[in-house]
């Protein structure tokens, strides 16, 4: 029987599970959106039990006429985002999504103590801090805190499991308990089996091996290919992140790899968008098809994409969006080619802050579920001025999860022997002279206009809470 190997990709706004050959060929990739809510002011959260019928159901789509062996399953996810659960692995409270600015002030008084910057990705032990103080009652039944992939990973095994890692420094800081948090996995290597009650949701065999997976930006670098200095990768999601495979000692050893990265928060701009000022009868391709038609600069308009706030260059929770230069003469289609183009100037911050930080960009392999568009891709050659290229295979944290797994099970004897068999180039995006020129200057503007706006958008944070 022909042997594949399921990767999944847990992210903020669907699941995504993915069944590969060992030679990466996708024999399917299925897909469950769930939303975000909104409980009270500045709360992001979801519903871990969601997230468990996603991938019930992308499974059983997948396993229903598939006919493979399947030798294995990873699963990497959003983080970090914080998981309670009572010893049955039951939630006692909602998932706090990375999203959720709630716990801010306790990661910078955290991280004060410690005489450390907040980490640029967020911080599950000042999620953690922020539950344990705001949520005495839920605490009270809870036994284990875990993240996005450990907690699918655990009911997958029907036992806790971690990535999630706090040190003995983080501990201290946040003035929590060991206890409540299980021993962390090694990434790549098994750490149970499905057992049967997850067989019986999902249709894995019982007993198929679980390997150890890893949140989804660094998944997503695995998947995209990415091997030698120079090499980035651009995860374009609702979290956007930008890694380069650095020089050692420079950035921090992971998949054999040293990797330099930072994150965004700008590709949550493009769901936002869509869902609030697409038409339902616009399809998707439509709207990139319209801003295709605009000018590079959309008539003089620039977009902040801080809708949700900001993590990367400029850390600030409450950092808000915004169109610059709006006049009677921008249609719908210079607001989305603005945003576009907003986006891929968060990237090329990004960018510029990893080569300041001597971790230069030769060419950038753009991976996720926004980067099907051509026009787009282009948009962010031009203003990055490096060369993009798209693997075959965008889903790159379904992927990244399959090489872990394959690597997991001895399929492959290591990491790079697995990429290499895995990940294939397909389509490559030059930066054209003249738009890059162009948009250097515009870039500068964009620069310019967080410092400028940043006051007024506190205060009407604050208002807004009033």
């Amino acid at each position: 029987m022909t042997e594949a190997v399921l990767g999944v990709d847990v992210g903020t706004g669907s699941l995504k599970a993915g069944l590969f050959l060992l030679d990466g060929t996708p024999l399917g990739i299925r897909r469950a959106a769930y939303g975000v809510s909104s409980p009270e002011h500045d709360a992001r959260e979801q519903d871990p039990r969601e997230w468990w019928t996603a991938l019930a159901t992308t499974c059983r789509e997948l396993l229903e006429h598939a006919g493979v062996h399947v030798l294995a399953v990873a699963v990497g996810g959003q983080a970090p985002t914080l998981v309670p659960v009572d010893a049955d692995l039951n939630p006692t409270y909602a998932a706090i999504t990375w999203l959720d600015p709630r716990s801010s002030a306790e990661a910078e008084r955290l991280y004060a103590r410690l005489g450390q910057p907040v980490p640029v990705w967020g911080s599950w032990p000042a999620q953690a801090a922020w539950f344990s103080r705001n949520r005495p009652d839920e605490v009270g039944r809870t036994r284990w805190l875990l993240g996005c992939p450990d907690y699918l990973t655990s009911r997958l095994m029907c036992a806790p499991a971690a990535l999630l890692s706090v040190t003995d420094a983080e501990l201290a800081a946040a003035e929590l308990d060991r206890e409540y948090f299980p021993t962390a996995w090694t990434p790549g290597r098994v750490i149970g089996a499905v057992s049967p009650a997850a067989a019986e949701d999902t249709r894995l065999p019982a007993g198929t091996p679980v390997v150890g997976g890893h949140v989804d930006g660094l998944l997503g670098v695995l998947g995209s290919g990415v091997q030698r200095p120079g090499d980035a990768c651009v995860n374009c999601g609702t979290s956007a992140t930008f890694t380069v495979v650095s020089e050692a000692p420079l950035g921090y050893p992971m998949f054999d790899l040293h990797l330099t990265g930072t994150a965004a928060n700008s590709g949550a701009a493009l769901d936002w968008f869509i869902s609030n000022f697409a038409e339902p009868a616009c399809a998707y391709v439509e709207l990139f098809d319209a801003a295709a038609c605009i000018p590079p600069g959309s008539g003089g308009l620039v977009f902040l994409p801080n809708v949700a706030g900001e993590r990367g260059a400029a850390h600030d929770a409450y950092a808000r969006g915004a169109w610059v230069g709006l006049t009677l003469a921008h249609s719908r289609a210079h607001l989305f080619r603005a945003l576009l183009e907003g986006v891929a100037f968060s990237f090329r911050s990004m960018q510029d802050w990893l080569e300041d930080a001597g971790a230069p960009v030769r060419h950038v392999r753009c991976v996720g579920g926004q980067a099907r568009s051509d026009v787009w891709n282009q948009i962010k050659a031009d203003v990055l001025d490096r060369v993009v290229l798209l693997p075959r295979v965008v889903e790159a944290v379904a992927l990244g999860a399959a090489v872990l797994a394959a690597v997991g099970v001895g399929a492959h004897p290591d990491l790079a022997s697995a990429v290499e068999a895995m990940v294939r180039v397909e389509k490559r995006f030059d930066p054209h002279p003249v738009r890059v020129g162009y948009y250097a200057q515009l870039f500068e503007t964009y620069r310019s206009l967080y410092p400028l706006l940043r006051e007024a958008n506190w205060r009407l944070h604050d208002l807004a809470r009033s």
